[in-house]
């Protein structure tokens, strides 16, 4: 049975980042407090359960935050999110993780994040299916090649794009993808 972490308060949330280089380091939320605020206002989508919600999320970009903490990726590489419930964790490519619409949020429709959808920071991936944007962020480690997120583990989506009739249906633009990647679930 899923049990969702404790609620933690933003002035106590760290994020504990791991390079290439197998350095690991914590990182406060409030020493990002320097970082440039994004936002986007995209759906959040289950393929799975059918169903979107249009979201306005406020936080900093995800390629800000690798910059600013000098988390060593390679170019070629994964990034891979643990959420703080110890169990969920999702991967995303280098290439989707810099793209400048994914972010690491505090805040949703102009208020602080609610625990119940993943606060007090969680990832936002506005391209791929909802699963990929993991709730309760505590940890990005990143790979040279992909470990293979826990709903891929569990044989529910081949690479967590979402499928044509969404991409249509709200406009959405996927990330450019890069020689070799699955092509999208339909």
């Amino acid at each position: 049975m899923f049990t969702p972490p404790e609620p933690l308060a933003l002035e106590e949330a760290t994020i504990g980042i791991r390079g290439e280089d197998l350095k690991y380091s914590d990182v406060p939320w409030s020493s990002l407090d320097r970082l440039p605020r994004a936002g986007v206002a995209a759906p959040l989508v289950c393929q799975i359960f059918n169903w979107y919600e249009e979201v306005e999320w406020r936080g900093v970009r995800l390629a800000d935050f690798v910059a600013a903490t000098g988390l060593d990726v390679h170019e070629l590489g994964y990034l891979v999110v643990h959420s703080r419930d110890g169990h969920y964790f999702e991967t995303l490519s280098r290439d989707e993780a810099m793209d400048p619409r994914v972010l690491l949020v505090n805040e949703m429709n102009g208020v602080p994040l609610p625990h119940e959808y993943g606060g007090p920071v969680r990832l936002v991936v506005p391209f791929l299916q909802g699963y990929k944007s993991v709730k309760w962020v505590a940890r990005i480690h990143a790979y040279r090649h992909d470990p293979v997120g826990i709903k891929r583990l569990l044989g529910q989506s081949k690479s967590g794009a979402l499928g044509r009739a969404w991409v249509d249906r709200l406009g959405i633009v996927p990330a450019e993808g890069r020689p070799g990647d699955p092509a999208p679930d339909r």
